[in-house]
């Protein structure tokens, strides 16, 4: 006889990751269980991403979400545990502990990657692929071992996970993610993503990962790279080019890259009601050398396009995690661990819901709001019946 968790469909989750996937990494990740435990290693996986669709409610709570959802080839009374017979906390962190941390890792890295298509706004420049890389870091409980396994702060009130992500411009999904300690850096972490990296891609790079150690990793891949350069880079011009930008070497015997400057003027109303105006001057450089094929007035838009990573950051620390005061239900860096993957897969599926309903629509996957979609997900996971479609 089939398992209730077999039969299980839980709205976008199981939409986005598919129960014999989900069957396949739990097992490959060593979390094959015998299937008369209450929560076998398939249903505790879903679990952990429901609780962050529903990051306030306690476990009895989501898990009575996840049974009322359940459709199942009989009905929704076959459920092996019912709604109310949901099981207790404890229960619930063991199951979790059994299936550690690697069935979610696996998850991630069949799941992530770009959504857009040849067709999506936003998505594409001159034949290339846009994609902005940014850090950021995320609060865990103040533990003794959250603090000797992830650091933090020196004045810090929390330890701290420290996240790098590569993302889709035109979708704002992920295309490749890696974590640490807080101690980690953030280029460190980026090369560790380098196989997410393609030649079809332009890759936009925040402020603090320009190097030439990181630029040459990335471009090895056959991607291109926008990277912004601070005071410390001595940029001598090799060659100035018709368009008035130069080539110059990112460090003594590095590569030879093609410098863009220019400046952004801020005007700010004085407390007497008079304007000021400020000039910041932004220095890119970047693989793209000809002038002809890529034209320096682009450039300005290009970097400025980066910003869609810190909507994902927002999308991802407040609508998801309830916003920056909010940390980790877990007391183990084991399972922050654990959460922190579940977070990206649950974000990823959000994303992949927003990006079909846009292809439906014939929209910017820009219109759609993430808030709308995040709820759109919760009523999917509750709803009885076949597959859910956007």
């Amino acid at each position: 006889m089939t398992n209730a968790a077999d039969r299980a469909s839980f709205g976008v989750l199981t939409q986005t990751f598919d129960p014999h996937l989900v069957e396949e990494v739990a097992t490959r990740g060593g979390a094959l269980q015998q299937r008369r435990r209450e929560l076998p290693a398939r249903l505790t996986l879903y679990l952990v991403l429901a609780l962050w669709l529903w990051r306030n409610l306690s476990y009895k709570e989501v898990w009575r979400r996840l049974a009322d959802g359940c459709a199942f080839s009989g009905g929704a009374r076959e459920l092996a545990v019912p709604a109310s017979g949901a099981p207790e906390a404890s229960s619930v962190s063991r199951a979790r502990q059994r299936l550690g941390t690697e069935p979610l890792t696996l998850l991630f890295a069949r799941t992530a990657g770009p959504l857009a298509e040849s067709d999506t706004p936003g998505a594409w420049w001159r034949g290339y692929r846009l994609t902005a890389v940014d850090g950021t870091c995320l609060d865990t409980p103040d533990t003794t071992a959250n603090r000797a396994a992830f650091g933090g702060p020196s004045e810090g009130a929390f330890p701290q996970l420290r996240l790098v992500a590569h993302c889709e411009i035109g979708t704002r999904c992920l295309i490749d993610a890696s974590f640490d300690a807080y101690t980690t850096s953030e280029k460190a972490l980026c090369e560790r993503m380098a196989a997410s990296f393609a030649p079809d891609m332009l890759t936009v790079f925040d402020s603090g990962f320009c190097g030439s150690d990181l630029y040459c990793t990335i471009t090895a891949t056959g991607a291109q790279v926008i990277m912004r350069a601070g005071a410390q880079f001595a940029l001598a011009p090799v060659e100035v080019l018709a368009d008035g930008s130069y080539t110059a070497h990112l460090s003594k015997g590095g590569p030879l890259v093609r410098v863009v400057e220019y400046t952004v003027y801020t005007d700010t109303v004085t407390a007497h009601g008079g304007h000021t105006t400020a000039g910041e001057t932004i220095t890119l450089v970047t693989s793209l050398i000809d002038p002809v094929l890529h034209p320096i007035a682009d450039f300005p838009g290009l970097y400025a396009a980066r910003w869609e990573s810190e909507i994902l950051y927002d999308a991802v620390k407040t609508e998801l995690r309830g916003g920056t005061t909010v940390r980790f239900r877990s007391q183990s860096p084991d399972l922050i661990r654990q959460e922190a993957w579940a977070l990206l897969l649950v974000y990823q599926a959000v994303s992949d819901l927003i990006t079909r309903a846009a292809g439906y629509a014939q929209l910017d996957p820009d219109r759609i709001s993430f808030t709308t979609a995040l709820n759109t997900a919760r009523r999917s996971v509750n709803r009885t019946g076949g597959r859910f479609s956007p």
